[in-house]
């Protein structure tokens, strides 16, 4: 679809280009002008033209590339003074400085093509005013036969007006000078950068042309100066030109800046529009934030699935502990019980036979009794390794204390205020406690153990510690290696501190909502 403003660039263009073919012809045949200012006058022009055309063609929407081409149009128009016709002239006399406000215009606007301050209005529309309005008196007061509007043919009229003429453009430029260094100075390096050609030109025009004005025209240095000046106009569009080609950041740059990953938007980046910022940045900018969000999708995928795998392994602790549980009650109410009666009958048995019994039975038969209690109090303490009934019926500080009873060496119980816990908490607490006495009976070679258990906040600690030969390793596949793996399925840590003067086991475990 066009862009409402490309058939206002298109009329633009076409009036510009014959109006320089026009202005050229006129000031070639007025034969006052060297080749070298004719040829620059010129080149200034459609130089202008060409940067309009490619200004609009990269941002089609930004209104810079209008005033850019308008520039090249009244440049063209200020030579058509030079015609012999009346009325062309007559139209052309009050245009003589048309590209001075236009050209203070779009350096005001430049980049991106609006005025920004009052102070800036302010300006170009004074600049407008004093170029017209001096353009004016200058074709009522001229002694020229070819303007059909004089009213005054005073010939003291036109020196006059050009030297009006020449300070009102002295004193616009420097305005517009001020404004375009204070930009500069204050703005971010991407400004910077994009104006700084501009700033040079119109410093060094600047002070070109006051230099000029300063020594006057019969000054040897007057002539130089004036080429200089000249050279340094020619060199504006070009100016305009290259921050346009760098500058590429219009509707299509901000399209690239929607990230997509997969096919999927997953963020827009939104830019000032202070500047127009080259393509390296814009792609750079693109590729680091490309990797920021890649970063963090990666980053909110690794967190879900290490919940997940939480999740799966606090589920498995739960299952396993319920399946303790089933084992315990079966082998109490099954095979527990059932070795119990096969005790009381051989007993019976021997009761009721007797003194019939030879003494070989007899002894057989209280030899079987005596195995058959060795077996039961082995598969009840079997059935308590697995999950002791305490644990589940009066809670961890009831089966701790029953452990630190059970077992052949003095154990120091300390125990804070230790509510009923969740079942799968207490049952890695309990683990813990009996994995680390057992490790400090069979290999500390000590006949103490301390065990401190408290409820920290959301955390339940739990510390075994012995003064034996130390020697204790988490990760060499012992016991302890699988009650970390089962801490730390619940959210938890598992910490082991061995050396010469004793182990410390420390599990702190979270409290299940």
């Amino acid at each position: 679809m066009q862009h409402p403003r490309t058939s206002v660039m298109t009329g633009l263009l076409a009036a510009g280009c014959a109006l320089g073919v026009v202005a050229l012809t006129l000031k070639a045949a007025e034969g006052t002008h060297s080749a070298l200012d004719t040829a620059l006058s010129t080149t200034t022009g459609f130089l202008f033209l060409l940067a309009g055309a490619v200004a609009h063609v990269r941002r089609p929407a930004n209104p810079i590339a209008v005033l850019i081409a308008l520039a090249g149009v009244a440049l063209f128009l200020e030579d058509l003074q030079f015609t012999r016709n009346p009325v062309l002239y007559t139209i052309a006399v009050p245009l003589r400085a048309a590209s001075s406000p236009v050209i203070a215009h779009l350096v005001l606007a430049f980049p991106h093509g609006r005025l920004r301050s009052r102070w800036e209005r302010l300006l170009v529309a004074a600049a407008y005013a004093v170029v017209l309005g001096i353009g004016v008196i200058g074709l009522l007061a001229n002694d020229d036969p070819r303007d059909l509007l004089a009213v005054s043919a005073d010939v003291r009229a036109s020196p006059a007006v050009g030297r009006a003429l020449a300070l009102a453009a002295t004193a616009t430029s420097a305005g517009v000078v001020v404004v375009l260094l204070y930009r500069w100075l204050t703005g971010r390096l991407p400004q910077r950068r994009l104006l700084s050609p501009v700033v040079v030109i119109a410093l060094a025009g600047a002070l070109t042309s006051a230099a000029g004005t300063a020594l006057g025209d019969a000054h040897p240095l007057s002539g130089p100066l004036l080429q200089a000046y000249r050279i340094l106009y020619c060199l504006w569009p070009l100016a305009f030109l290259a921050g346009v080609m760098r500058a590429r950041v219009g509707n299509a740059e901000m399209i690239r800046l929607l990230l997509e990953r997969d096919g999927t938007g997953l963020a827009a980046l939104v830019q000032d529009d202070e500047v127009w910022k080259d393509s390296r940045s814009i792609d750079a900018l693109n590729a680091a934030a490309g990797l920021v969000l890649d970063n963090q999708r990666l980053t909110a995928e690794l967190e879900q699935r290490l919940a997940e795998v939480r999740a799966s392994r606090a589920r498995l602790v739960a299952a396993g502990d319920e399946e303790r549980r089933r084992l315990e009650r079966d082998l109490h109410d099954g095979a527990q019980q059932r070795l119990v009666s096969v005790v009381l009958l051989l007993r019976m048995a021997a009761r009721r036979s007797g003194a019939e019994l030879p003494p070989e039975l007899r002894a057989l038969l209280t030899g079987a009794v005596d195995e058959l209690q060795t077996a039961i109090t082995e598969l009840r303490e079997l059935a308590r390794g697995i999950r002791p009934a305490i644990l589940t019926e009066a809670g961890l500080v009831a089966a701790v204390r029953s452990l630190a009873h059970r077992i052949p060496m003095e154990v120091a119980l300390t125990v804070g205020t230790v509510p009923r816990l969740d079942a799968a908490v207490e049952a890695t607490a309990y683990f813990v406690t009996s994995e680390a006495l057992t490790n400090a009976l069979k290999h500390a070679r000590t006949d103490r153990a301390d065990v401190r258990i408290a409820v920290d906040g959301a955390e339940l600690r739990v510390e075994v510690t012995d003064a034996g030969v130390g020697g204790a390793d988490a990760e060499g596949g012992s016991g302890l290696a699988g009650l970390r793996d089962r801490v730390q399925a619940l959210g938890g840590e598992l910490d082991v501190a061995s050396g010469p003067g004793g182990t410390t086991v420390t599990a702190v475990i979270p409290l299940a909502d």
